[in-house]
Protein backbone atom coordinates (compact mmCIF):
# COMPACT_ATOMS: atom_id res chain seq x y z
CA UNK A 1 0.00 0.00 0.00
CA UNK A 2 2.95 2.31 0.49
CA UNK A 3 3.28 3.03 -3.24
CA UNK A 4 -0.44 2.96 -4.06
CA UNK A 5 -2.13 6.25 -4.85
CA UNK A 6 -5.65 4.76 -4.86
CA UNK A 7 -7.06 1.90 -2.79
CA UNK A 8 -10.15 0.13 -4.15
CA UNK A 9 -12.28 -2.30 -2.12
CA UNK A 10 -15.33 -4.12 -3.48
CA UNK A 11 -16.81 -5.19 -0.13
CA UNK A 12 -20.13 -3.33 0.15
CA UNK A 13 -20.94 -3.80 3.83
CA UNK A 14 -19.56 -2.38 5.93
CA UNK A 15 -18.87 0.60 3.69
CA UNK A 16 -15.76 1.40 5.71
CA UNK A 17 -13.74 -1.81 5.75
CA UNK A 18 -10.46 -2.17 7.63
CA UNK A 19 -8.64 -1.77 4.29
CA UNK A 20 -10.47 1.47 3.46
CA UNK A 21 -9.95 2.80 6.99
CA UNK A 22 -6.20 2.07 6.89
CA UNK A 23 -5.83 3.62 3.45
CA UNK A 24 -7.64 6.77 4.58
CA UNK A 25 -5.43 6.99 7.67
CA UNK A 26 -2.43 6.88 5.32
CA UNK A 27 -3.86 9.67 3.18
CA UNK A 28 -4.70 7.51 0.17
CA UNK A 29 -7.60 8.15 -2.18
CA UNK A 30 -10.18 5.40 -1.64
CA UNK A 31 -13.08 3.84 -3.51
CA UNK A 32 -15.35 1.71 -1.32
CA UNK A 33 -17.60 -1.13 -2.36
CA UNK A 34 -20.58 1.01 -1.39
CA UNK A 35 -19.45 3.67 -3.88
CA UNK A 36 -19.05 1.01 -6.57
CA UNK A 37 -22.60 -0.24 -6.00
CA UNK A 38 -24.03 3.29 -6.18
CA UNK A 39 -22.18 4.04 -9.42
CA UNK A 40 -23.22 0.69 -10.85
CA UNK A 41 -26.85 1.47 -9.98
CA UNK A 42 -26.63 4.77 -11.87
CA UNK A 43 -25.27 3.05 -14.97
CA UNK A 44 -27.80 0.21 -14.85
CA UNK A 45 -30.71 2.61 -14.42
CA UNK A 46 -29.48 4.68 -17.36
CA UNK A 47 -29.10 1.60 -19.56
CA UNK A 48 -32.57 0.29 -18.74
CA UNK A 49 -34.50 3.56 -18.83
CA UNK A 50 -32.46 5.97 -20.92
CA UNK A 51 -32.59 8.41 -17.99
CA UNK A 52 -29.41 9.18 -16.05
CA UNK A 53 -30.12 9.79 -12.35
CA UNK A 54 -28.02 12.23 -10.36
CA UNK A 55 -25.01 10.28 -9.01
CA UNK A 56 -24.93 12.32 -5.80
CA UNK A 57 -28.59 11.55 -5.06
CA UNK A 58 -28.03 7.84 -5.68
CA UNK A 59 -25.01 7.88 -3.36
CA UNK A 60 -27.07 9.70 -0.71
CA UNK A 61 -29.91 7.17 -1.02
CA UNK A 62 -27.41 4.32 -0.81
CA UNK A 63 -25.90 5.76 2.38
CA UNK A 64 -29.37 6.25 3.86
CA UNK A 65 -30.31 2.64 3.05
CA UNK A 66 -27.16 1.37 4.81
CA UNK A 67 -27.83 3.41 7.98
Amino acid sequence: MAQASVVFDVVALPAETPLIRLAQQRGKQTISGAEVIALQAVEQFALYTGVRPDSALVAEASAFARS
